[in-house]
C-alpha cells in the first residue's frame, strides 16, 4: 500500500504534501512539535488525514502569510485555530448584488456540509434568475470564492464537492435537455478539458452557451489529450476548439502544452483557452495566436459568421 493514494475518506501524507505544498518533514513537526494536526492512523502506520485535518493545514499554510509563525499559531491551541478557521465573513463583492445574500447562505452551507441546504438554495437560486444568468452572475464567482476560500482553509474540499458537484450535475441535466444540431450541419465546434484536468463546470457551460449561439458542439470531457483533439477536429472538421484549463500549472509545463496545442491542433481550426489555469499564462497564449477567454460572457460572443458559407478550412471571425 502506498501513502500516495486517498485513503478512505481522507488523504496520506504524500498526497496531502503535494495538494499542500509543504513537506512530510513539515507536516510531521506540526503535528509531533506543535500538536496542531491531528492524522488518523492505519494499521499500517500510515497517517490518514480528514477532509478536516487537510482543511486546517490549509489554514495554518494561509495564516503564516500573515507574518505570524508556526510557534505563535501553537500557543493559540488546536480547538481554538479551528474555531477560527470555520469562522469570519465571507466577502461575497464579485456575486451580482441581488443575490449576494443567497450567495452567503450558500457558502455557508458548505461550510457546514448541509447538503439539503445547499440544494435547496441552489434551486432558489435557479427559480429566482433563470439558469444561464445564475450561472454567469452568481455560481461562476461563487465557485471562484469557494476556490479562495479553499486554499486558505475556510472551507472543506467536501464543503467545495458540495456545491460544485451540484451545480455539475444541474449543468448536465440542462445540456441533455438542449436540442441537438444534426452533426452534418455546420459549424462544428470541440470542447475539451486540457490534460490532467477533471474541472468540467466551465467547459460543460461553454457547451451550452456555444449552442445557443448557433454551434453544433461536440464535448469530449474531462483530462483529454491533444492528440484526442486533434483526431476529433479532423473528423468533425471543426471550425473552433475551445480547451478549458482550471488547473495552475508551472510556466514549463503550461509552455509545453501550448506548444503541443500549436502544433497539433491550431492548424486546423481556430483556438480559445479559458479558466483560471489559463489566465497566469494570458501573455504566453497571445503570442502563440491562442485567444484567451476571460469569462463565460466572452464565450457567447464566439458566434460563428456564417452557418451556411463558412469554409472548413478557414476559421471563424473570433473578433469582438
Amino acid at each position: 500500500m502506498s501513502s500516495v493514494r486517498t485513503l478512505g475518506s481522507g488523504y496520506g501524507i504524500k498526497r496531502l504534501a503535494a495538494m499542500t505544498g509543504l513537506s512530510r518533514h513539515v507536516l510531521r513537526k506540526w503535528e509531533q512539535r506543535y500538536n496542531l494536526l491531528s492524522p488518523q492512523r492505519e494499521k499500517n502506520g500510515y497517517r490518514v488525514y480528514a477532509p478536516e485535518e487537510s482543511q486546517l493545514v490549509f489554514f495554518l499554510k494561509h495564516q503564516l502569510t500573515t507574518g505570524v509563525s508556526i510557534g505563535q499559531l501553537a500557543l493559540q491551541g488546536r480547538e481554538n485555530l479551528i474555531s477560527a478557521m470555520n469562522a469570519g465573513p465571507i466577502d461575497v463583492h464579485p456575486v451580482l448584488e441581488e443575490a449576494q445574500p443567497q450567495a452567503r447562505a450558500l457558502i455557508q452551507a458548505a461550510r457546514n456540509g448541509d447538503r439539503a441546504n445547499v440544494s435547496r438554495t441552489v434551486a432558489l437560486i435557479i427559480q429566482q434568475w433563470q439558469f444561464d444568468r445564475a450561472l454567469t452572475a452568481v455560481f461562476f464567482p461563487v465557485l471562484q470564492i469557494i476556490g479562495e476560500l479553499w486554499h486558505q482553509g475556510r472551507i472543506s474540499i467536501d464543503g467545495e464537492h458540495l456545491v460544485s458537484q451540484t451545480i455539475q450535475r444541474l449543468l448536465s441535466q440542462q445540456l441533455q435537455s438542449l436540442p441537438r444540431v444534426p452533426e452534418t450541419k455546420e459549424p462544428q465546434a470541440v470542447v475539451a478539458c486540457v490534460p490532467n484536468d477533471f474541472h468540467e463546470i466551465g467547459a460543460m457551460s461553454a457547451v451550452r452557451f456555444l449552442r445557443h449561439v448557433g454551434w453544433n458542439v461536440t464535448y469530449l470531457g474531462p483530462d483529454v489529450s491533444i492528440e484526442v483533439v486533434r483526431l476529433a477536429c479532423r473528423r468533425r472538421q471543426a471550425k473552433l476548439v475551445l480547451f478549458s484549463c482550471v488547473v495552475e500549472r508551472a510556466p514549463d509545463e503550461m509552455k509545453d502544452l501550448i506548444d503541443e496545442i500549436v502544433r497539433d491542433v491550431l492548424p486546423l481550426t481556430a483556438v480559445v483557452m479559458g479558466g483560471r489555469g489559463a489566465d497566469v499564462h494570458k501573455d504566453w497564449l497571445a503570442r502563440k495566436k491562442i485567444r484567451y477567454m476571460h469569462d463565460m460572457e466572452h464565450v457567447k460572443e464566439l458566434t460563428p459568421r456564417s452557418r451556411t458559407t463558412m469554409k472548413t478550412d478557414k476559421p471563424p471571425d473570433l473578433s469582438v
